[in-house]
């Protein structure tokens, strides 16, 4: 493993030192862009303009996250030079629906000169002509050692225009198939091991999702989008362990988890533009709603079969989100722009959860049990001006002042606060192929409504408490970002930001020994980025491309028990992806690798502390992949790939104490790697028609 990890060292040191290259300055189209247009995608044989996008030099794809409502800003992808509206994956979701084909070139600007708030970096516009009919179809089957085949991974979308209307739809699977297993340690604080186990963990999920959009374009300046999805998303987990005592404080015995749920989401969103006012008037509106439910059992039992432990925790929920929101921009023939926007929203969540214990001679008897049901409310409304202008042949000037005011109910407890938002930015163009942007910008985070209530975790033997005092963190961020563009296609990005937090969102004592997610007063976080692509025709290697994108993570916070200095529990320290693909000049053949390298900072709980290098919902430490491509076998684009082949494994230890970590002494350490099974063998098979 260490081998494998100075191989991935040396050859991403290898790529930056790669920057010192020199060149002449790319010459756009025009001013402010380069444009690719669909020639240039020909030699990846691109199924959907989601693809293409993944495929441009020096160019990353931002999700549009679950953020705070619709807001400002968004994935940094336009089409026909209009923002997408939508949160989560609503966007890229729409992105991949327009068939390629149907893509006359992608033109990428920067934020900075753009009438649109709260974009910044590099902004993709897709410029799409309009078809009768026209689609796409991807299966793509997943085999996995002692896991059984995933079959069902696939999708189909088609896309057409009629008259004044364009629409399209997508019917998609995703099935997960994986198996981890190996062993964990049980040790006392001088590092003596009393107890080892033999585990495996298991998961079975399938989502079919059904997504549609259509857009209306009348002749008057009027034009009406609309997208809905649906998908359900069934799971079950379940993990085994075989207990071996290997010293007199260690147990012999089994135990068995299992974790069975189903997840319904329905999300709407519509946005309707119109001539108004002297300007153009924007209204969106959004409603999403989420139906979850889960049941969790845990028994363990001796040597002999007894059953020493068995509980059950069943959980039912419904999460809501409606959002209206109305944006009127104003554009000047002077190179001035400005939006006045509000937005109003209501959230819900209503959860039910019961805990139950079974008595250890019947399974069926209940022997204790404790039930509780949540409600809580948000009922919020902001309101922003932005103004942007020109500032002299090469720089543009963006300022967004506003603020929100929420109201938090559940029960009889209520709060209502307000906070300040906005933003700075400035970008210059100071030479031919450069661009530099400097921003400052006051930011408040969302709220994950299930941190409010009490959870149990049957799988990780931990238990949440509720808090009805938390609130949204609030941070200053200060960010700067140079990008240079050479004559021969070599990119290069470099980014800097620092961001002041209050009200940090991360866990905190409660009671005795009890914890919850709350709010630690202050903290901070720095980080640099660095984007870097390597084109290989300067280098004799026609139809090579090389990216590696890095980004590193610092932070500093005290620790609300112990009072010592810390990273924020979680954060991403660091984030590394080398990518290289070659399609051989003059035939359908292409191949690449993918490598990541991705560590994380501890998460320090009440009576415990744990590592892991696993992100939280992830399956792996970071992708490794190969693969090989052809674009045209029997009239499909096949590509084979091997992933998960470098022996990497999931690893996690917690340090766990006899109670609350600053009175009580450290207790015993458990510690556990898992195997990924790897290689994970994929192949895809898709096509246009």
């Amino acid at each position: 493993m260490e081998s494998v990890m100075s191989l991935r060292k040396l050859v991403l040191l290898a790529s930056v030192a790669s920057l010192v290259l020199q060149g002449d300055d790319v010459h756009a189209q025009e001013e402010d862009q380069r444009v690719y247009e669909r020639s240039f995608f020909d030699q990846f044989a691109p199924q959907n303009a989601l693809e293409m996008v993944e495929r441009l030099p020096g160019f990353n794809l931002q999700q549009a996250d679950e953020a705070r409502g619709l807001g400002q800003g968004g994935t940094n992808v336009l089409i026909n030079g209009e923002p997408v509206t939508g949160k989560g994956e609503t966007a890229t979701t729409r992105i991949a629906q327009i068939v390629a084909g149907n893509v006359i070139r992608i033109e990428i600007l920067d934020a900075g000169t753009l009438d649109l708030p709260g974009f910044s970096g590099s902004v993709a516009n897709i410029v799409t002509r309009r078809s009768s009919i026209s689609g796409t179809v991807l299966w793509e089957p997943t085999l996995r050692g002692r896991a059984d085949p995933a079959y069902g991974n696939g999708s189909v979308s088609v896309s057409g225009s009629s008259g004044q209307i364009d629409y399209s739809a997508t019917l998609s699977h995703a099935m997960v198939r994986i198996v981890l297993d190996g062993p964990e340690t049980l040790s006392d604080p001088d590092g003596n091991v009393f107890e080892t186990r033999d585990e495996e963990w298991a998961l079975r999920g399938d989502q079919p999702q059904l997504s549609t959009s259509v857009t209306w374009n009348r002749p008057n300046g009027h034009v009406l989008n609309a997208k809905t999805s649906f998908d359900r998303l069934s799971s079950a987990r379940r993990q085994t362990s075989v207990s071996t005592a290997t010293s007199s404080r260690g147990d012999n015995g089994s135990s068995i988890a299992q974790n069975f749920g189903v997840q319904n989401n329905l999300r709407f969103d519509a946005d309707y533009s119109l001539p108004a006012l002297g300007g153009d008037l924007k209204l969106i509106s959004l409603f999403a709603r989420r139906d979850s439910n889960a049941d969790t059992r845990l028994t363990a039992a001796d040597i002999s079969g007894n059953t020493l432990v068995d509980q059950a925790f069943e959980e039912a929920s419904t999460a809501s989100e409606a959002i209206f929101r109305f944006e009127q921009q104003w554009s000047g023939s002077d190179n001035q722009s400005w939006q006045l926007a509000g937005e109003g929203a209501f959230n819900s969540l209503d959860l039910e959860a019961d805990f139950r214990t079974f008595s250890n001679s019947d399974p069926t008897e209940v022997a204790t049990q404790a039930s509780t049901q949540t409600t809580i409310e948000e009922l919020r409304g902001e309101a922003t001006l932005a103004h942007r202008r020109r500032i002299g042949r090469n720089g543009s000037l963006q300022i967004s002042i506003g603020g929100e005011l929420s109201q938090i109910r559940q029960g009889e407890f209520e709060r209502i606060f307000f906070r300040p938002k906005g933003f700075a930015s400035y970008t210059l163009q100071p030479w031919e192929g450069w661009t530099a942007t400097a921003r400052i910008a006051r930011e408040v985070g969302q709220i994950n409504f299930r941190d409010f209530a009490a959870t149990v975790s049957l799988f990780d033997g931990t238990t949440s408490q509720d808090n009805l005092e938390l609130v949204p963190q609030q941070s200053w961020v200060f960010s700067g970002r140079a990008e240079r563009v050479f004559a021969d296609g070599h990119i290069a990005s470099f980014s800097v930001t620092h961001e002041r937090i209050s009200d940090l969102v991360d866990r905190i004592p409660v009671g005795e020994s009890g914890d919850a997610v709350g709010n630690i007063p202050s903290a901070r976080r720095s980080g640099v980025e660095a984007n870097i692509t390597l084109l290989g025709a300067p280098f004799g290697l026609r139809g090579a491309q090389l990216d590696f994108n890095g980004a590193w993570q610092w932070s500093s916070v005290t620790d609300p028990i112990e009072g010592f200095t810390r990273d924020i529990g979680d954060l991403r320290l660091r984030d590394l992806t080398l990518s290289f693909r070659h399609d051989l000049p003059d035939t359908d053949w292409a191949y690449g690798f993918v490598l990541q390298d991705i560590k994380l900072a501890p998460v320090f709980r009440s009576t415990l502390a744990e590592y892991r290098n696993v992100p939280r919902g992830g399956l792996t430490p970071g992708t490794n992949a190969i693969y090989v491509e052809h674009s045209d076998l029997l009239g499909l684009r096949a590509r084979l790939q091997v992933s998960e082949f470098l022996g990497q494994q999931s690893r996690f230890r917690r340090d766990i104490h006899a109670g609350r970590r600053d009175v009580a002494l450290l207790d015993r350490v458990e510690e556990r790697e898992r195997s990924l099974n790897g290689p994970v063998i994929t192949l895809s098979l898709g096509r246009s028609f």
